[in-house]
Parts: C-alpha cells; structure tokens; sequence
C-alpha cells in the first residue's frame, strides 16, 4: 500500500487484533469485521501492521418501476457492505485507502481503546520544507482579492510559485525529489491523502516510514 488517507491515534496500543461482531441498527442485523492480515517491521524496527475492514451499512436507494402504464420512483432501504484496506503503527497513526474508507478507523480504535481522527495536512509548510523539489502539481484555494483557485500540472511549476502563492493557499501539492536515497514522485492534499508514485518498489513499510518522517511533521 503507497496510497491513502492519514489518520492520528489519541491514545496508546501495541497490538490490533482481528475480530468481527453484529451490531443492530434500525431493525437490521448489520455485521463488523477487522482483519489483520500481517504484522511487520519497519526499516527503523518498529512494529507496523497491515489489514483489511468491511461494514454493513443501510442507505437509502431510488428505486424506479413501470406499473400499469406509470411510472414509479420511490426510496427504498438496502444494506451494502462497505470496504478498506489500511496500514499502521500501533499507538502512531493509521493510514486508509481512500476517504470512504475512513469507518476503519473506527473499528480500530474500537478493538484498542483509542480515538483515530483524520488528519488536515498543512501543506504550505510542506512546501516551503522542501525547496530543493520540483513542484508539478499545484491546487490553490484564494485568501486575497486576487487569490487563485485551481489546479495546475507541468514539469516544474516553482517559477510561478510564489507569484500565485501571494494570495493564496495550497490545498494539494505534487512534488518529485529525493527521500532517504531514492527518487520520490508523491502527492499531498490538505485533506490528509497522501500517495507515492515512484519509486515503484516501495512496500507499506517504507510507505509508512514515508508519512512518518516527512508528513507528521507537517499537520496543522
């Protein structure tokens, strides 16, 4: 895993463990499960695992039928199963695959007595700790008359940085540099999503090492 949504632990815990459990919600019988598929060390030797979750979940659907010549559209109740992926270090914090995989952090925070809450990166500061990299993504949110709102792509984009960034804030930033001897091409968002595209042979552990040395540093 090279990819996902960050999220902090309030709290201590050495372990996760598996379990699965059927909680009752509006008359319906929805099941709980968290599976944790392996436990692994980091290249500093700290422990980290790896794992997967899936809740049932009742939403409302639309549902449409053609009786006697009408039409019918109607709100109907299903239950679907929702799941995620996500990696970790116990007690430090928890990483998703995606924002609609955030309900992870609750199941794990359930088994270990903890609250995980999903981060907001700051990524001006980020930026600005990295001023050797090559900017090639940008996403700007304005705070001036003339602020800029957008997202802008391009091989390097530090020439026009600081003439956008006068009256505005960063909410994504794409950047490619090096990291602990390798070329790292990642991306960022405020949102706490986090994604490495190269190098290509990184693991969730160096993946984890990633987030922790160079995004925990940086939340707001």
């Amino acid at each position: 895993m090279k990819a996902g949504v960050l999220g902090l632990v309030d709290g201590t815990f050495k372990v996760v463990d598996s379990f699965t459990e059927t909680i009752s919600e509006d008359g319906h019988e929805l099941e709980q499960c968290l599976t944790i598929d392996r436990v692994f060390s980091l290249p500093g030797g700290d422990m980290a695992f790896e794992g997967r979750a899936a809740i049932d979940a009742i939403v409302n659907e639309t549902v449409t039928s053609i009786e006697n010549g009408d039409i019918h559209v109607a709100e109907q109740e299903e239950i679907v199963t929702r799941y995620a992926e996500f990696v970790g270090v116990p007690g430090e914090f928890v990483a998703v695959n995606s924002g609609d995989s955030a309900f992870a952090f609750e199941l794990i925070g359930k088994e270990t007595g903890t609250d995980i809450e999903r981060v907001s990166l700051d990524v001006d500061a980020f930026f600005t700790a990295h001023a050797d990299a090559t900017p090639w993504k940008a996403g700007f949110f304005g705070t001036g008359q003339n602020g800029t709102n957008g997202v802008f792509h391009g091989e390097d984009l530090r020439d026009s940085m600081d003439s956008i960034l006068a009256d505005s804030r960063l909410n994504q930033v794409g950047l490619s540099y090096e990291f602990d001897g390798a070329d790292v091409k990642m991306t960022a968002t405020r949102s706490g999503y986090v994604e490495l595209y190269q190098p290509s042979s990184f693991d969730s552990a160096q993946y984890l090492e990633y987030l922790r040395e160079e995004i925990l540093p940086h939340l707001e």
